[in-house]
């Protein structure tokens, strides 16, 4: 036993007496051969010993290890300008092209439906409601003067907006006049065309100043119905202002004129 203590106090690893030596080891030590009783005897130490690890016995006193912490810098992305530039040039082109595609549809349907209407208002000219040379309400047989390719009146006002109603129906723009629609009447006379005070569907009324509401430089609409002195038209830059139209059922009274679609 002292030269076990000897040898644990010289550095060696401390051994823990783990019962009754046998007989083999007892008569071994008696002999005095120190390093056979060592031998022999059962180690203290190590995994068969049941001593707890390292790891082990830091828990055992209290001691966690620390978790590792997830990194917590986000990956640099890192894009191709290039790339990036010409794929928004391209998106902005196929958006362009697709604007540009949408566009000429609705301008062909609308060119398709003006051509639809003055179709269906042509072929009603020769039903039974009215006919070509004769108008409703007795009208008289009209006349047919000088013609236009184009609407000569300005935009937005109520002689452009009379002027291409007549275009719509007609398929063309009286012409051989100017001025306030005040002078509409006599200049239309002039020009050919067939005026009267008997009011008559395809035609345009002129009314003078102060009559129905119109301005100093008088107003001009496009008649669509008439129902004994009753008369239904179609005015732009009236209610509804510049370039807008409306529609109002007026009673003909004097300094109403009107000139007639042949």
């Amino acid at each position: 036993m002292k030269s076990a203590a000897t040898l644990a106090a010289a550095g060696g690893l401390i051994a823990a007496v783990a019962g009754p030596a046998a007989a083999e080891t007892v008569s071994s030590a008696t002999s005095g051969t120190v390093a056979q009783a060592v031998s022999v005897a059962p180690s203290a130490v190590g995994p068969d010993s049941g001593v707890t690890e390292s790891a082990n016995a830091l828990a055992a006193i209290g001691y966690a290890a620390p978790k590792a912490k997830k990194p917590t810098t986000k990956p640099i992305v890192i894009e191709d300008l290039v790339v990036k530039d010409r794929r928004a040039k391209a998106a902005k082109a196929k958006a362009a092209a697709e604007a540009k595609a949408a566009a000429q549809a609705r301008a062909a349907r609308a060119a398709q439906a003006e051509r639809a209407s003055r179709s269906t208002t042509r072929s009603n000219r020769s039903g039974s409601t009215y006919s070509a040379k004769a108008g409703s309400n007795n009208a008289p047989a009209a006349s047919s003067g000088i013609r236009s390719s184009r609407n000569w009146a300005t935009p937005g006002q109520c002689t452009w907006g009379a002027l291409n109603k007549w275009y719509q129906s007609e398929g063309y723009y009286p012409s051989g006049w100017t001025g306030n629609a005040s002078g509409w009447a006599y200049g239309a006379a002039s020009a050919g065309y067939t005026v009267s005070s008997v009011p008559r569907v395809r035609s345009i009324v002129v009314m003078q100043p102060g009559v129905h509401g119109s301005s100093s430089a008088g107003h001009v609409g496009w008649v669509t119905a008439v129902n004994g002195n009753r008369v239904t038209i179609v005015e732009m830059n009236a209610l509804a202002g510049a370039y807008n139209y409306n529609t109002r059922t007026l009673t003909n009274v004097g300094g109403m004129r009107y000139i007639y679609a042949p």
